[in-house]
């Protein structure tokens, strides 16, 4: 008896914590979509002085963190405020920063309560999948342009992968989509340069991931047979 209360209370936590990160994604999207634009940030990032950088990583951050959406324009952005150098470490850091929180929190409440509301069957299989392709499809997601990557970090953060292997794919893939900063600072021209960062960072991404994910399945394989 008093174990199921137990595991009722243990429930109600991640579901209201759930509910709660929802709403703090839907609030975050519509003052984001709103109010959050080039002009504003200037006038915010001005306004503030020194701690302007601070600022601007704090709300990127929480803009990583907490909406759905592309984070493309904020990426420029940065680079147009800060230019190219500052922006790019602006943009790695607090994106880093977003990530490994979305990593953690889903971790923390996600996983949990996704075992309790499916069936083990289907849990399993999510397993399964996730653990085959998970780090290596982060990191394409991560480098190509235009693609759901905050989105497919809590789909796979749900899933068994340890937070050691969303290292690589985490700082390898945020180093390619910082590189934005530079069309911020030198528009059109900083195409190339972030173009180019990205099709580098994919190369050895692949290398150094595929080399982090065979290590480990050959580490797995041992211990599965001893």
């Amino acid at each position: 008896m008093l174990e199921e209360i137990i595991k009722d209370q243990i429930k109600l936590k991640s579901v209201l914590v759930t509910l709660a990160y929802i709403f703090l994604m839907v609030v975050a999207a519509v003052l984001f979509s709103a109010y959050v634009d080039e002009n504003n940030l200037r006038t915010i990032v001005t306004g503030t002085g020194l701690l302007g950088p601070v600022i601007f990583f704090l709300l990127e951050t929480v803009y990583v963190t907490f909406t759905p959406l592309l984070n493309t324009a904020i990426y420029i952005t940065s680079g147009y405020l800060f230019g190219a150098s500052g922006g790019f470490v602006i943009n790695f850091l607090s994106t880093v920063c977003g990530l490994f929180l979305i990593v953690f929190l889903v971790k923390r409440f996600g996983r949990p309560l996704l075992r309790k509301f499916v069936s083990k069957s289907f849990f399993d299989k999510f397993d399964i999948i996730t653990q085959k392709v998970g780090p290596l499809l982060l990191l394409v997601v991560y480098v190509l342009p235009f693609t759901p990557d905050d989105e497919l970090t809590y789909i796979l953060a749900a899933g068994p992968i340890s937070m050691k292997r969303f290292i690589l794919p985490i700082l390898l893939g945020t180093l390619a989509k910082s590189a934005l900063s530079y069309v911020g600072a030198n528009g059109t021209a900083g195409l190339a340069i972030a173009g180019y960062a990205r099709l580098t960072m994919l190369v050895v991404g692949l290398i150094v991931v595929g080399i982090q994910e065979y290590i480990y399945k050959k580490h797995l394989a041992i211990i599965e047979q001893v």
